[in-house]
């Protein structure tokens, strides 16, 4: 006998992100027991949906088995919205076929092997022109500090530093000093920026250092980005409040390689800009972000904003 069930078996609310597996089970079956038998082959079914799905995932990134194995061992949990579209009994076994409902972004995340990359560029050296006393230790040490300079790098980086006595600032008895340090990267990371210092002193000696401290603090900041693996999603029309706050976790539970995911400011023109910490690199979110969905809005006119940063809008 072959009957069609329309029923709709839902253990927890079906998440609009979430895609439907099918999948059949068959177990042995004795008469009188059918609801003892229905209820087995949906939990089989139900898992073998979840197999299938992270068979798929398989062909996608490079899983970590023991992930795998946890996933499997709590498959009801993640397969917890499904509907029973078939039930089929012949002679002495009963076949169930199921949709299974799996967020497949979040389960992917979830057994995928992250990559391990490692913060920092690893110094390459420096020359220096016209600065008196400026040995390479007082560029490396402070940017070792803050975080920019890091041994285990696959990335270098290199300086150029020049300094300029301007001579006395007119009606005054200070002197000025300028500083100019341009920076270059080579390997996973290659780009060049290049930042400015003034400093004023009675004394050159001390101009040159004020000079070349905030230098290498803006350097650290225009690095920082790039060297901490951090990304910015810049987002147009951030509003109701509560969908960045479902972007946010959206972001956390789903795109691999994030860790972190904070606000860290609304722009002139009401942009959210949030802070994105983690081994993700600028087109790899850009990738997973156009595979998501959110429930009641979405993401449209994804573009790269800078080396950094993409910018989205909301509707």
């Amino acid at each position: 006998m072959i009957g069609l069930v329309g029923l709709v078996s839902l253990a927890a609310p079906t998440r609009a992100q979430a895609a439907p597996v099918e999948a059949s089970a068959s177990v042995p079956h004795e008469p009188g027991a059918t609801d003892g038998a229905r209820d087995a082959a949906v939990d089989e079914a139900r898992k073998l949906a979840l197999e299938q799905a992270l068979t798929t995932i398989r062909e996608q990134v490079r899983v970590d088995e023991a992930a795998v194995a946890g996933i499997l061992e709590h498959a009801q949990a993640w397969t917890a919205g499904y509907r029973i579209l078939e039930v089929e009994t012949a002679g002495q076994e009963l076949r169930v076929r199921v949709e299974v409902e799996i967020d497949l972004p979040r389960l992917r995340k979830r057994v995928a092997v992250r990559s391990e990359t490692v913060g920092g560029f690893r110094w390459g050296g420096a020359s220096i022109e016209g600065c008196a006393d400026v040995g390479e230790a007082q560029l490396s040490d402070p940017l070792r500090a803050y975080g920019i300079v890091a041994d285990a790098s696959p990335s270098s980086l290199t300086l150029e530093l020049r300094c300029a006595d301007q001579g006395q600032v007119s009606h005054t008895r200070v002197r000025a000093v300028s500083v100019t340090i341009a920076a270059k990267t080579e390997g996973d990371s290659s780009f060049e920026i290049a930042v400015d210092g003034r400093g004023f002193s009675n004394l050159a000696a001390e101009a040159q250092a004020a000079a070349l401290d905030q230098a290498i603090a803006e350097l650290a900041d225009a690095l920082a980005v790039e060297a901490r693996g951090e990304l910015e999603l810049r987002v147009e029309q951030p509003w109701p409040a509560p969908r960045l706050r479902v972007l946010e976790g959206r972001l956390r539970e789903a795109v691999i390689g994030v860790d972190r995911v904070e606000l860290a400011g609304i722009a002139a023109d009401g942009t959210a800009i949030l802070r994105i910490a983690g081994g993700v690199e600028l087109e790899g979110l850009g990738r997973q972000l156009q595979g998501l969905s959110f429930p009641g809005f979405g993401l449209v006119g994804l573009r790269v904003d800078s080396a950094h940063a993409l910018r989205v809008r909301m509707q």
